[in-house]
């Protein structure tokens, strides 16, 4: 029953074309666009607020995602081993700050490529291809009695 509620890892079937340079340029802008995710006038980049597996500290981190019916698809840009997706794994959810408002979300669900895709618009698509992303998860929105 534990292994239900708890997600599995996303396995990616082919490296980011981009690759290292992704990451490398993905970190060293990190701290740039923190101020701007999760802003009322920005549609595109939130912010995963997680705890530490380890640390137990609090994180937050830029990430592209888009508002679906009962949550958020996210792009996993760098695949099941960053560490904002293992932690709302540990966690089993966490708080998105998307469009100035705070979600409390629940664990992460794969979900496939063809469902995610339908929730960017065409030009996300065109990009989600072109650097070769094929991992997606969904956080649902936490019942409100978990959102306190």
């Amino acid at each position: 029953m534990l292994e239900a509620m708890t997600a599995a890892p996303i396995p990616q079937t082919r490296t980011p074309r981009m690759g290292g340079l992704f990451l490398r340029v993905a970190r060293s802008t990190a701290g740039l666009m923190l101020p701007a995710a999760g802003k009322r006038w920005n549609p595109i980049f939130s912010i995963v607020r997680h705890t530490g597996r380890h640390s137990g500290r609090s994180f937050e981190t830029p990430v592209a995602a888009r508002r679906s019916d009962d949550g958020f698809v996210l792009a996993l840009a760098f695949g099941s081993g960053a560490h904002w997706y293992r932690n709302l794994v540990a966690a089993s959810g966490g708080v998105i700050r998307w469009r100035g408002v705070d979600y409390p979300v629940g664990a992460p669900e794969p979900i496939a490529t063809d469902q995610a895709m339908a929730t960017f618009n065409a030009v996300q698509r065109a990009g989600l291809r072109a650097a070769g992303i094929d991992g997606y998860i969904r956080l649902p929105d936490a019942p409100a009695q978990l959102a306190r």
